[in-house]
C-alpha cells in the first residue's frame, strides 16, 4: 500500500538548513582547529589562519540556531545577541592580528 506523503513546511525546512550549518560548521572548525594546532608548531601563520578560520565557523555554528532562538523574544534579548556577536567577531579578529 502507498505511503502518504508528508509535506515539508518552511518552518521545518529552516531548522533542518540551522541543523546542517551547526553539523557542518562544527566539523569544519574541529578540523582546522586540528590541523592549525598541528601547523602552529612549523609553519605559525598557517596555524594563526586556520585557528581563525575556525573560530569563524564556530560562529556559524552558534549564530543560527542562537537567532532562532532569540529572534522572537523581547528586543532586549535582541540586542544582546548583536552584542555578544560583535565581541565574539572582535575577539576572533584580535585574537588573528595578536598571534600574527
Amino acid at each position: 500500500m502507498a505511503q502518504k506523503r508528508r509535506q515539508r513546511t518552511e518552518t521545518a525546512a529552516r531548522h533542518d538548513l540551522v541543523r546542517l550549518c551547526a553539523f557542518v560548521a562544527l566539523v569544519v572548525a574541529a578540523l582546522f582547529f586540528l590541523v592549525g594546532g598541528i601547523l602552529t608548531k612549523y609553519a605559525p601563520l598557517v596555524g594563526t589562519i586556520l585557528n581563525f578560520i575556525a573560530s569563524l565557523a564556530l560562529l556559524v555554528a552558534i549564530a543560527f540556531p542562537a537567532w532562532e532562538f532569540v529572534r522572537g523574544k523581547r528586543k532586549a534579548w535582541r540586542i544582546v545577541y548583536f552584542v555578544a556577536l560583535v565581541v565574539y567577531i572582535a575577539g576572533a579578529v584580535l585574537g588573528l592580528a595578536f598571534g600574527l
